[in-house]
C-alpha cells in the first residue's frame, strides 16, 4: 500500500501523534519513514544590526527533535531517515513529497480556534490544495488521551 511515507514532525504533543501514526502504517506496510522538520525563517530570524540569522541553537534544537524521532521509529523496527530544510512548511512539504515519491504525507493536527487558523494558516489545509499523493491529518482520540508517550519520557525507560 504505502511504501515512502513523509512525516512533517516538530515533537509537539501533535507530532508525537502523527509519529505514532505514521510508525503504526510504515510497520503494517513495510514503509520507509522520512521525517522532515522544517524552520521557517520568518518567524525564527534574529536580527542584529541589519543582519538576519537564525540561532544555531534553534537549529540543534530542531535537529536532536528529529533524531529522536529517527530513533524510537528504528527502535520499532521502521526505517527512517530525516531532514532539516529551511523555508515555508507546506511549501517544503509538498517538495520534499515530491522529491522522494512519498505515497503519504502525515501531519499532526493542531486544534486552533477559527481566528487562529485564520491568521496563522493550517498547513494540513494548506497542503490539501496541491497534494503530491494522499495526506493524513493525524488527530487524537475523542477521550482526549493520548496513545503518545514522550519521546524523553520513553527514552529514560529504556536506560533502566
Amino acid at each position: 500500500m504505502y511504501q515512502k511515507i513523509l512525516l512533517a514532525f516538530d515533537g509537539s504533543p501533535d507530532g508525537r501523534e502523527a509519529l505514532v501514526q505514521a510508525e503504526n502504517l510504515a510497520l503494517a506496510c513495510g514503509a520507509t519513514v522520512h521525517l522532515l522538520a522544517i524552520i521557517d525563517p520568518s518567524e525564527s530570524m534574529l536580527i542584529v544590526e541589519a543582519m538576519s540569522f537564525i540561532p544555531d541553537n534553534q537549529r540543534f534544537v530542531v535537529q536532536t527533535v528529529l533524531d529522536e524521532g529517527v530513533k524510537r521509529l528504528r527502535r520499532a523496527g521502521c526505517t527512517a531517515t530525516s531532514e532539516l530544510k529551511y523555508g515555508k512548511p507546506a511549501e517544503q512539504i509538498i517538495l520534499s513529497a515530491t522529491d522522494i515519491s512519498a505515497d503519504l504525507i502525515v501531519v499532526g493536527h493542531r486544534d486552533q480556534g477559527t481566528l487562529a487558523r485564520w491568521l496563522n494558516g493550517s498547513v494540513g489545509e494548506s497542503i490539501l490544495h496541491q497534494p503530491p499523493c494522499s495526506v493524513l491529518v493525524a488527530v487524537k482520540s475523542e477521550q482526549g488521551a493520548s496513545n503518545v508517550t514522550p519521546i524523553q519520557q520513553r527514552k529514560a525507560r529504556g536506560k533502566g
